[in-house]
């Protein structure tokens, strides 16, 4: 076990001894804060392609993208998007695994770009630090081994065979 560590401030730093990665230039602790936050990762992969599905008509009549690659962008948000729903509602179908790269890419490419906003501004601001960690997080799911999937359809089944177990208690 590492060392406590206690600042200047007499404060303890729970976070002292947490190893730490650099995701597309953005350093945060592995694994990422809000990693189990599955109703903010829904929320913000839903943000995400919301602001394209806004953005990219009018770069596409500005002649800065063409309407083939925000197709191709905004199929693979879509994906994104489905994915977290399905993961924590259950509702339609998970991204195929086929998608995987896609999927990653987008993301790796969603944190180049907070990164490049986090450089020009000379900080992260709250709002970008709060987005920066739910990619992040999005991201880190993507990771092989991860079983994200497999627990989320367990975790559906062990409610529904609750469900079923507790009307069947309640009947007698």
């Amino acid at each position: 076990m590492g060392a406590i560590l206690i600042d200047d401030a007499g404060v303890l730093d729970l976070n002292a001894n947490r190893a730490r990665r650099v995701w597309q230039g953005i350093e945060t602790f592995d694994p990422p804060f809000g990693l189990y936050d599955y109703a903010g990762l829904l929320a913000m992969a839903e943000r995400m392609l919301a602001s394209r599905e806004k953005r990219f008509p009018a770069l596409i009549r500005a002649g800065k993208m063409s309407a083939e690659e925000a197709e191709a962008e905004l199929a693979t948000f879509r994906m994104i998007a489905a994915d977290w729903r399905w993961i924590c509602t259950g509702e339609g179908e998970a991204a195929p695994l086929a998608s995987l790269d896609l999927r990653r890419a987008a993301l790796d490419a969603s944190l180049r770009t907070i990164a490049e906003i986090a450089r020009d501004e000379g900080t992260f601001s709250d709002e970008l630090a709060a987005q920066a960690e739910c990619v992040i997080a999005m991201r880190w799911h993507l990771e092989p081994g991860r079983r994200t999937h497999a627990l989320a359809a367990l975790t559906r089944q062990i409610r529904a065979e609750s469900r079923i177990n507790q009307e069947a208690h309640h009947a007698v």
